[in-house]
């Protein structure tokens, strides 16, 4: 995280991360229960939902992470450019060139 980043921003981004990781298993988990009760599915339903929940949920954590990543990663900067020249390349040296020898 950036250093001048306020606390509520990196409250709202970890909420963020626990909310696309929670909400597509609790959903599957609710789906695929009231799939089972309401039309009496044999017990292996549940645990495709269960699985479906877990794939979606590490799905999209895997995906808000690279977007994270991707938002807050330093951006390649070039080399500042050296504003020191070499002593000969001053005006002011070849005036008292004379003065040197």
């Amino acid at each position: 995280m950036k250093k001048n980043e306020s606390p509520l921003s990196i409250y709202a981004t970890v909420s963020q991360l626990a909310f696309v990781i929670l909400a597509p298993l609790l959903l599957f988990l609710w789906g695929g229960s009231a799939l089972v009760k309401r039309y009496s599915l044999p017990d292996w339903v549940m645990g495709v939902c269960v699985g479906l929940g877990i794939l979606f949920m590490i799905c999209g954590a895997g995906n808000y992470i690279a977007k994270l990543i991707k938002m807050y990663e330093k951006p390649e900067q070039k080399p500042p450019q050296a504003f020191t020249s070499s002593r000969g390349d001053n005006d002011y040296y070849d005036e008292y060139k004379d003065l040197r020898k």
